[in-house]
């Protein structure tokens, strides 16, 4: 023992060998370190791409790129959203399901399919997205 620590075996660790404080910590990102590309492992640079994806394009999308090889590629955060929006334009395409909208005299009320409503029963809360003035999305939370 070196001081008031116990020195671990780690490769016959036990569980009680875990026991003490917890800590935490946080991580910042440094965002002076800059990207280096997977294949070449040269710094990649910042740079505005388009983006498409069959007949939809999406333009001036922060992205990095590699000055030797080319390559392109997009932070998380930034492919996430494409990712969404994508999806949310070629929703049209889906055969999805037609229903009636009803009226209360003050409400506006839609019922979900069944095959839908089996999903929904332990959700009560729906978040209505506005996308264009004839189209919208409910999420479930």
């Amino acid at each position: 023992m070196k001081g008031n620590k116990k020195e671990i075996d780690y490769e016959n660790i036990k569980p009680e060998d875990l026991t003490g404080n917890e800590e935490s910590f946080e991580v910042q990102l440094d965002s002076k370190a800059g990207v280096y590309c997977t294949d070449c492992g040269m710094k990649m640079e910042s740079a505005k791409i388009d983006v498409r994806r069959d007949n939809v394009m999406i333009m001036n999308v922060d992205a990095y790129k590699c000055p030797r090889c080319g390559k392109e590629l997009l932070d998380v955060e930034t492919a996430s959203r494409l990712e969404r929006e994508f999806s949310l334009r070629h929703a049209e395409e889906l055969k999805g399901y037609e229903v009636k909208i009803s009226s209360d005299g003050r409400n506006y009320l839609i019922r979900f399919p069944k095959e839908l409503s089996r999903t929904l029963a332990t959700k009560k809360i729906a978040r209505i997205l506005p996308i264009d003035s004839d189209e919208f999305v409910i999420k479930v939370v």
